[in-house]
């Protein structure tokens, strides 16, 4: 290791590329989970952005399927839409009633309104869209259109 000065200002420390040194394991794992945390926070806010569970979208020959997680909500407590082209899935995890005097030990569970949209592709049919609830996972079923095959027409040729 070799340190310079310069001019009143700090050292500047040269250390060679096989002696680096990584700081301790467990600061850099906070550091890790401070800045995954702060990711789910609305900047202005700081507020933390209520969005869907974890979701697959699928694809098959017939049909995409979106599943996504809602544990702890009934169909009731969701509501989907689609509007110029976008499937909008909008709910709220609701906090269960309790009745009486209550003594809480750990409150680890999230209760809100969420919200989430989705683009949906040129070759969805619309009206033909269904969903279901099983398990605490919404899947929303997706069908394609049917391909329109332009008709094939004959054209006489006349002669001249």
């Amino acid at each position: 290791m070799t340190i310079y000065t310069t001019n009143g200002r700090a050292p500047v420390v040269r250390v060679p590329v096989g002696n680096v040194r990584v700081a301790d394991p467990l600061t850099a794992l906070e550091r890790q989970m401070s800045r995954l945390f702060e990711d789910y926070k609305v900047p202005e806010t700081g507020v933390p952005a209520h969005r869907l569970g974890a979701t697959d979208i699928t694809e098959n020959a017939a049909d995409y399927v979106v599943a996504t997680e809602v544990p702890g909500c009934a169909e009731s407590d969701i509501k989907l839409s689609t509007a110029n082209g976008v499937l909008s899935i909008r709910g709220e995890k609701k906090k269960p009633e309790v009745e009486g005097p209550v003594k809480q030990h750990l409150a680890g569970r999230q209760f809100a309104a969420f919200e989430e949209a989705f683009t949906l592709p040129d070759d969805v049919d619309v009206e033909k869209i269904s969903a279901f609830l099983k398990n605490g996972v919404l899947s929303v079923t997706l069908p394609k259109k049917a391909e329109s095959k332009p008709a094939e027409r004959h054209i006489a040729i006349n002669a001249g």
